[in-house]
């Protein structure tokens, strides 16, 4: 458990990572190392409030009963020939939410970060890896677009146009290499719930992925 000095100003909320907020919105960056992830459920209590859980089978590879929901709903959806939007219907309240974060250098502020993002953008840096990309010697631009099939607009930017680091860069990747993630992401449970704040655009995302 941390610990808090006398006089130390601390700051709960969920800006300490990067994100891609809004239409249009785009980062230009630099991996550092492998992204830590971290997996939840966003349920819907009785008023229609959200309420943020952990998913125990992502993240510590246990048994989780709101998987467990999920996998049984898709089986009944697909036993009973539902449609694509049926079976989405059924299943979404039970579905887990999958978040990547990645250390990064930001081309544009020149510093280390840590970018927030979804499997589809981790799901295109692995497939750039599986090519043989030399993923953290290139330039990665991402763009949210929010159109259907493609969220977000992923690019590698050819070694030619890939600006080497500055010195400024260097030292912040050496910072941002030397961090340990789990500081970053051991938040309290108030501010893991405030990231429901963000879930309807996470909902928009993963209809366009069904």
């Amino acid at each position: 458990m941390p610990m808090a000095d006398f006089g130390e100003k601390l700051d709960f909320s969920a800006s300490k990572f990067t994100k891609l907020k809004s239409k249009g919105d785009l980062i230009r960056f630099r991996i550092i190392k492998a992204p830590h992830y971290d997996g939840q459920h966003f349920l819907k209590d009785t008023e229609g409030n959200w309420d943020v859980r952990p998913c125990p089978r992502i993240n510590k590879k246990e048994k989780c009963e709101f998987c467990e929901m999920f996998f049984e709903a898709h089986a009944s959806a697909k036993k009973e020939g539902l449609s694509k939007e049926e079976t989405f219907k059924l299943t979404d309240p039970w579905k887990p939410s999958v978040k990547f974060y990645y250390p990064i250098i930001n081309r544009e502020t020149n510093r280390f970060e840590i970018f927030q993002t979804t499997q589809s953008v981790r799901d295109a840096v692995e497939a750039e890896i599986d090519m043989g990309t030399k993923v953290l010697k290139k330039d990665i631009i991402v763009l949210r677009t929010e159109k259907p099939g493609n969220y977000y607009k992923f690019s590698m930017v050819d070694s030619a146009d890939t600006k080497p680091l500055t010195k400024e860069e260097k030292a912040e990747f050496k910072k941002g290499k030397e961090t340990d993630l789990n500081i970053y992401l051991s938040g309290s449970e108030e501010e893991d719930s405030q990231l429901a704040v963000e879930v309807n655009s996470e909902i928009i995302e993963k209809e366009t992925e069904l």
